[in-house]
């Protein structure tokens, strides 16, 4: 009978580790509904020293999850964009192994929303001193092509977290949000910023605004990792909806490239990283605009690259020409550089006969 007894304990003891484990802060560590709410232990009062906290978001299979920061006061540090003290940092899978999306505090707030496919992993950890209130945290899911439907807002905010809004499509950008933006204006950014961005990294982005109009497009903060083609980590900037349309510029350094303006309704960002060296990264945004009121409209495509040098920086142009139209309008053969040799070397020996006349 003890045995029986034994037994069953064991296996009540592995269900609630399994399915009932505590986050750390109160409540469940597993979150499995289509929607929820967290938040740090005791918020909105003071959270306790030295304590680590998780979640794991874990919608179900095909499911698109946003999770949003109703409210965050976490200690930060002393300069923007780092947490050293205390965070709460979000994690791309369902464990601190999946590529981390950032850690946020008072110095670095999320962004309005955050979108992933699939798990989602929580973990809040504080240090020794200076506890702050903490933060509350809502999440959606839904299954696409559906989107999420942004969780409830009425929480207490502080004045440096952005406003909630609707994600405008389901389509993950790689940077973290929407993929496809819309309407008349809006921002973006490379993941993570402003601290580092990850190694061997892909983002993009489509801009769409109303038939008739233009995108204006214009780097906030920029500073992508250094090289004298680009050829490292880069942001490419295509003029139309996708790759296939033309290359407007190509652009890395820690000058903002001048301000960008589409042919038409569309605009298509690629971010790439490799293995080494990240910087910063960028923040952007976007207006809608009247060709009538816009003094820059494109006139040839062009192909810009964008680059630091140890003196300052620099910007090179040249029309996007078909190669074969180059080559054929290219002088054969260097005769252009055979001509101007020529022409040096009979006007020196003219000059050596006039000597001798005179």
């Amino acid at each position: 009978m003890a045995s029986v007894i034994f037994l069953l304990w064991c296996l009540l003891a592995s269900f609630e580790a399994a399915y009932g484990a505590d986050s750390g802060c109160g409540g469940p560590r597993e979150l499995t509904a289509d929607s929820g709410t967290f938040s740090s232990a005791n918020y909105p009062s003071p959270y306790p020293a030295n304590l680590t906290c998780e979640w794991l978001i874990s919608p179900g299979p095909g499911k698109v999850t946003m999770l949003q920061f109703t409210a965050i006061q976490i200690e930060g540090g002393f300069r923007p964009g780092e947490c050293p003290y205390d965070s709460v940092t979000v994690y791309d899978g369902g464990d601190a192994n999946g590529p981390p999306r950032g850690s946020y505090c008072v110095t670095n707030v999320p962004p309005p929303d955050l979108v992933f496919f699939g798990d989602v992993f929580v973990v809040f950890t504080s240090d020794d001193r200076n506890a702050m209130p903490g933060f509350s945290a809502c999440y959606s899911t839904s299954t696409p092509p559906s989107l999420p439907t942004p969780c409830d807002n009425g929480g207490p905010q502080p004045p440096t977290l952005p406003p909630l809004r609707p994600v405008t499509a389901w389509v993950e950008s790689g940077c973290g949000g929407p993929r496809d933006l819309s309407g008349p204006s809006g921002s973006f950014s490379s993941l993570q910023h402003p601290t580092t961005y990850p190694h061997s990294h892909h983002c993009e982005w489509l801009i769409t605004v109303d038939p008739g109009m233009v995108v204006t497009l214009t780097f906030d903060a920029f500073d992508v990792e250094h090289h004298d083609t680009c050829s490292r980590d880069s942001v490419l900037v295509y003029d139309g909806p996708n790759t296939s349309s033309g290359l407007i510029g190509e652009y890395c350094g820690n000058v903002p490239p001048r301000r960008i303006v589409s042919s038409g309704e569309h605009l298509y960002i690629i971010f790439n990283t490799d293995d080494a060296n990240a910087s910063t990264g960028f923040s952007a945004s976007f207006l809608s605009a009247d060709p009538s009121q816009v003094t820059d409209l494109p006139t040839t495509a062009t192909s810009r690259s964008h680059v630091t040098t140890a003196d300052g920086s620099h910007l090179t142009q040249r029309p996007m020409t078909d190669r074969t139209t180059e080559e054929s309008t290219r002088p054969a053969g260097g005769a252009r550089s055979s001509f101007q040799a020529t022409h040096i070397a009979w006007m020196l020996v003219i000059g050596i006969v006039w000597m001798f006349l005179c």
